[in-house]
């Protein structure tokens, strides 16, 4: 049998093995690649994978919730950079709050630098930044006389709407302290409040080989390397015969 007999029986087996390894491969890169190029239509960096297990794999040491902040008939529990408002998450990426209060139209949360406002069923309306504070750091919440009023560096304030600050007298404010969580409670609220994984970067290191550790991106190199292999061979077997019958 001659060389290039063999070296086409040797291509024409491992062609179809290659290609089998390589489909695998195009889907995964093909799937991630059309989805991140909407990043910003989905708004994958704003959604996150909440497990166990991919917390483990990337390293995400868990903080459990030790505290509550309760007013009236709200709760809140931080923990991992989110919250928990009434049993429903609230948000990713949240700093520490200071404390919650509850007014007649809205429930407040505090963080250091910043307030964050919400309906009584939980939802979000506002939030407002160090510029629209009486003064920073924010260093507890409270409420007088169905007034708003935080405690600041830079002194007492007070607010009937959140957004005119005027100094508070120091007297007759229930102050929002936070009430330890019990075990049973720890562990609940440890389940739902599972550090995250963002969409985007989870994609990203699917697209780049990342998400399988430091030799992943050698892998996704090697099946490159296997796609080049597998498309000159394809045109080798396809010029090949046509060649054949030319010379006849």
């Amino acid at each position: 049998m001659s060389p290039k007999l063999l070296l086409l029986l040797f291509l024409r087996r491992w062609h179809a093995r290659i290609g089998f390894v390589a489909v695998i491969f195009f889907l995964l890169l093909s799937v991630t690649g059309l989805v991140l190029n909407h990043t910003h239509d989905l708004a994958l960096d704003a959604k996150y994978v909440h497990a166990a297990w991919l917390a483990r794999w990337y390293g995400l040491a868990p903080e459990p919730p030790r505290e509550a902040f309760r007013s009236g008939h709200h709760d809140l529990v931080a923990a991992n950079g989110r919250w928990l408002l009434d049993g429903r998450a609230s948000g990713e990426k949240y700093p520490q709050p200071v404390g919650l209060v509850e007014l007649p139209d809205m429930v407040v949360v505090a963080s250091s630098t910043a307030l964050y406002i919400y309906r009584k069923d939980g939802a979000l309306v506002e939030r407002l930044e160090r510029s629209a504070l009486p003064g920073t750091p924010v260093q507890a919440i409270g409420a007088g006389a169905q007034q708003l009023v935080l405690r600041t560096a830079s002194g007492t304030f007070e607010s009937t709407d959140t957004l005119s600050w005027r100094p508070a007298p120091r007297d007759a404010i229930a102050w929002s302290a936070p009430a330890e969580l019990s075990a049973a409670e720890r562990e609940r609220y440890a389940a739902l409040l599972e550090p995250g994984v963002s969409v985007q970067q989870l994609l990203l290191d699917l697209h780049s080989g990342r998400f399988a550790g430091r030799y992943g991106p050698l892998a996704v190199d090697i099946l490159a390397v296997l796609l080049a292999v597998l498309s000159l061979s394809g045109a080798w077997l396809f010029l090949k015969p046509r060649h054949r019958r030319e010379r006849h």
